[in-house]
């Protein structure tokens, strides 16, 4: 079942989630080298998805993506708070009201917010020691955003190359920034502290400050100052390492269905026989080809099926959706991006433009197809699919 049909129960939850990370080891180190001295940074795969996720929720919890609904509160919740971390952590680890001096109760990310937590427990506000995650994100989260909202109310920039060339200057015990560093930082000397309190209280967000992900988004939204380093991080923040490009020019060009997971837990991963995603693929495509095979008159020449499905989970909404599934498999003749358990609360997706038939692609919440709802779904992949397997069974005409 699409979730845009409305047949899917509301999400009764109360609290809320933001943006920006710590680290957590896992798997092959990915290294996002744009310019130095980010040259030798190592990102472990689980902060390199952390950072794709948080940059789209920077875009959420700044007002610029999401739920219409909530973008004007999220542009401005906090914007008359001072910089001050030692009130930022109070506010976050006091009562429900105090919180949302800095932050819109907002269930709609909830989803997208637990997926991050997952691949970072560090991120909610007890920093995952407890047994029982908080629903709210830790202070540092808040704190950064605060500052971030600051800025761009006023029309200012920040240079993140000139803060990675004076990182030590952010280091427990170092001096504090001289005017002409802080000139080139584009901060002002209570903004260079406020920060270096969050970086000593966190040091992992010294890291993803230069998270490629990160450092496009944070330049797209106008916060930090577009420059040869943050250019090069647009042209860094892609997945043309997870692309398929085997079937490129093949004259025995099989029919494509991509199975994308976008913004899945780390925990729906483990391909092990009871591996729930895992599963959830299995039933996806044996629901495609029984579909296919039920209809009448396909020729027993007809082309193969072929699904793709990228080795880890990436960051999907609309407004990136042509560039990334363009990344990820080219050739696809239609892409089936499967999302997180209620992720898709956290993005917009209009169905008079972000879909099929105005795209070749459809988004489906994960629990549908768990639960036996996505029928619906199936079928339209099949009916989007039929003519190319149609047109490609015919045999060529004589020249």
């Amino acid at each position: 079942m699409n979730f845009l049909s409305g047949r899917r129960p509301a999400l009764a939850l109360a609290a809320i989630v933001i943006f920006l990370g710590a680290c957590s080891p896992i798997k092959r180190p990915f290294s996002p080298a744009l310019t130095p001295p980010m040259s030798e940074l190592v990102f472990t795969e689980n902060e390199q998805i952390a950072g794709e996720i948080m940059a789209y929720l920077i875009q959420v919890v700044m007002g610029a993506a999401g739920a219409p609904q909530k973008r004007q509160a999220w542009s401005t919740r906090g914007l008359d708070l001072p910089l001050d971390f030692t009130m930022v952590s109070r506010r976050m680890h006091g009562p429900v009201p105090l919180r949302a001096e800095l932050m819109v109760l907002d269930t709609n990310i909830l989803g997208l917010s637990q997926v991050l937590y997952d691949y970072d427990p560090r991120l909610n506000l007890f920093k995952g020691t407890l047994d029982h995650q908080s629903l709210y994100p830790c202070a540092e989260l808040m704190a950064i955003r605060l500052l971030l909202l600051q800025k761009r109310h006023r029309g200012e920039t920040v240079s993140i190359a000139a803060m990675i060339r004076h990182l030590g200057l952010f280091a427990p015990d170092s001096r504090d920034a001289a005017g002409e560093e802080l000139t080139a930082m584009g901060l002002t000397a209570e903004e260079f502290r406020f920060l270096k309190d969050v970086f000593r209280s966190e040091p992992a967000f010294l890291r993803y400050m230069q998270h490629p992900f990160i450092v496009s988004t944070l330049r797209k939204i106008g916060v930090a100052r577009q420059d040869a380093f943050t250019l090069a991080a647009d042209l860094k923040a892609s997945y043309d390492q997870l692309s398929d490009r085997s079937l490129n020019g093949a004259e025995d060009q099989p029919v494509t269905v991509a199975l994308v997971p976008a913004m899945i837990p780390v925990s729906e991963e483990a391909e092990s026989p009871s591996g729930d995603y895992v599963q959830v693929l299995k039933t996806i495509r044996t629901a495609i080809n029984r579909e296919l095979n039920q209809l009448q008159g396909l020729s027993a020449t007809a082309p193969r099926l072929f699904f793709f499905t990228p080795e880890r989970p990436v960051t999907i909404y609309p407004e990136n959706a042509d560039r990334v599934i363009g990344q990820l498999c080219p050739t696809a003749d239609f892409t089936v991006v499967l999302l997180g358990k209620n992720v898709y609360r956290a993005v917009f997706i209009d169905p008079d433009t972000d879909i099929y038939p105005h795209k070749k692609w459809l988004y489906l919440d994960v629990d549908d197809v768990r639960y036996g709802q996505a029928d619906a779904d199936i079928e339209t992949v099949v009916r989007a699919i039929l003519p190319v397997i149609t047109a490609r069974a015919m045999p060529p005409s004589p020249s």
